[in-house]
Formats: C-alpha cells, structure tokens, sequence
C-alpha cells in the first residue's frame, strides 16, 4: 500500500482569517490537507518557496474592489506557473466574466464567500473529480437572470 502526499493548498487572499477558515473547512474533508496563505498573487507567483510545492487546489480570494474581468489575469498567470494545479476563484463579487471564461481560463471553481462551508466542500470535491463546479448564488445569478433559465 503506498502512502499518498498530503494535499498542498495555496490560498491567495489579503485577509489571512480566510486561510485560516479554509484551513479548518478542508480539515474535516482529510486532516492531512496542508493549507499555505500569502496575500497577494505577485508573491504566488515569484516566491521560490511556492515553486517547490505541487499545489492541488490554488484558490484566488478577492475584494469588493476586482473590476469585471480583473481576476482572469491573475488566474491565468496562476495556471501558467503551476499548471497542474485546480484553480478556485473565491470571491465575494458577482462577475459574469468569470463564469464565460472559465474553461478558456482554467478556473475549476467560482464560489461565493457567503456560502456554507458544505458548498466549499462540494465545490473541492467536483474539481478533485474533474468537474468545473459554480457555486449555487453564482449559478442562480448567471443563469436564472442573465438567461432566463430555471434549474
């Protein structure tokens, strides 16, 4: 029986509290999951330090302040530089943008700050499995108003 590596995630977020709430949400999913924190993605991207680690989930937190489309940069640099890695935008602001791009992108998951921590756990468990998952308040915007379209 051979012994997995813990899973390495990277949380990018100028509030170090939200690391700290990721760390204990993805503690329940399996205590070996290794959490890492740094603020801002320029730091994600130059630290030597993160380049050593195998990242299986990146997840990029935001602020009130991400204009539309501003998180695509970030998170296509994010998937250049660690290109094995899921990619989770985390973000309080609603941004269409995001969900169209997705796939061209390489963003895994989009989810909303406000949902429970079972709809962070669901979204983790979609992307481990391969599926792009969107939070149930993002889908419910994209989908129910900008096209009409019921679940």
């Amino acid at each position: 029986m051979s012994i997995q590596p813990p899973t390495h995630i990277l949380v990018i977020d100028e509030i170090p509290l939200i690391a700290v709430g990721l760390h204990e949400t993805f503690r329940f999913i399996d205590p070996a999951i290794r959490v890492e924190h740094t603020e801002n993605v320029f730091t994600a991207l130059s630290a030597k330090s993160f380049e050593a680690v195998d990242w299986q989930l990146i997840i990029l937190g935001s602020t009130e302040e991400n204009t539309p489309g501003s998180l695509l940069l970030p998170a296509a640099e994010l998937k250049a530089k660690f290109p094995g890695s899921h990619l989770m935008i985390y973000t309080g602001t609603y941004d269409p943008h995001i969900i169209e791009k997705m796939k061209e992108t390489g963003i895994d998951a989009y989810v909303h700050k406000a949902e429970p921590v079972d709809e962070i756990r669901k979204a983790y468990q979609y992307i481990m499995a391969g599926e792009p998952y969107i939070s149930g308040i993002f889908h419910t915007l994209f989908f129910d108003y900008r096209y009409g379209v019921k679940r």
